[in-house]
């Protein structure tokens, strides 16, 4: 993810005049300035399983906004979305609509050592509270409890050899207390599978077994970077592709797989189920999270990386509802 974020913003400095860049006044930091939430006038749109139910595009001149990358659901249906620096933020909602907004980080978590906290996956139990990280940058899994404190850390050595542009992208925790990640790099055994690991347990405590490794397939060419468990066993993976260069454009699909049909040395077949073309807003979605309404609904929400370049990308919230 580095790698990519990195590539963007030398093609959109390539596009830009210096004499612009050279000008531009530094602004000061406001790190207490609200997130404003603006609703979007959209077509309820049947895109696959899914209709388009909502979006919201979000913004705030804090630089603790933006460059979110995870997406879960709190117990009190409350949104989190994580991003590098150890930067949260936090979606209260009423009914149907957001009520609020606020922003925070890890506790733990200093200046010096944002680097530690390029998050790009994030997953919890909903019985404990407990929230687990992954951090690309060094291949480490971090186990939170409910309140943020950092627990446990680990750096499986299934994942060391992972690139650091390539490391942990997806995550999720099954019911079962199994453990899927997902590498956004393929190679391995198989050369055009994305590389994957299933935990016995929790990759954070040192008495879990080595993992399965599996190859991820079927993915039409998208790249996986985001997971969510169903309550049938089976996951959603969000997935992406760059279409345009400059200005980013982004393709987003979603697609599913039966964590009961991994086994070691074997690809794991998923299935594109959806594809967000227009009249989806297009950005880059990274973060997705499955919702069980009181009445037995399924939906699906999505949050967008505008990879801390607001002026070129967005930081969009999509819900979807499973119609079938």
């Amino acid at each position: 993810m580095r790698k990519f974020r990195l590539t963007l913003a030398l093609l959109i400095a390539a596009g830009l005049s210096p004499g612009i860049l050279w000008r531009s006044e530094p602004q000061p930091l406001d790190r207490q300035a609200p997130v404003d939430i603006v609703r979007l006038d959209i077509p309820h749109a049947k895109i696959g399983p899914f209709r388009l139910n909502a979006a919201w595009q979000l913004s705030s001149d804090s630089p603790m906004f933006g460059g979110y990358s995870a997406l879960a659901l709190r117990p009190g249906r409350t949104l989190v979305a994580a991003s590098d620096g150890g930067r949260l933020l936090f979606l209260r909602r009423e009914g149907g609509a957001l009520a609020d907004a606020y922003l925070d980080r890890f506790k733990r978590v200093r200046d010096a050592d944002k680097s530690n906290f390029d998050i790009e996956a994030m997953t919890l139990d909903d019985v404990s509270g407990r929230m687990w990280m992954a951090y690309e940058g060094s291949n480490t899994i971090e186990r939170f409890a409910p309140d943020f404190e950092a627990e446990a850390r680990a750096r499986p050595p299934a994942m060391r050899n992972w690139s650091g542009n390539t490391g942990p992208e997806a995550m999720v925790r099954l019911s079962d207390g199994r453990f899927i990640v997902l590498s956004e790099g393929t190679g391995g055994l198989f050369r055009s599978a994305y590389r994957g690991l299933l935990f016995a347990g929790d990759p954070t405590d040192r008495a879990t077994p080595a993992p399965v490794r599996f190859g991820l397939e079927g993915t039409d060419g998208y790249a996986p970077v985001d997971m969510a468990a169903l309550p049938d066993g089976r996951v959603l993976i969000l997935l992406r592709k760059l279409r345009w260069p400059f200005p980013p454009r982004f393709g987003s699909a979603i697609a599913i797989a039966d964590p009961a049909r991994i086994a070691a040395g074997k690809p794991w077949q998923a299935r594109v189920i959806a594809r967000l073309d227009a009249p989806v807003p297009s950005d880059n979605y990274e973060g997705i999270a499955v919702e069980i309404g009181r009445q037995g609904e399924r939906f699906v929400w999505l949050i967008s990386d505008d990879n801390d370049m607001q002026h070129f990308q967005r930081t969009l919230l999509l819900r979807l509802r499973w119609a079938d």
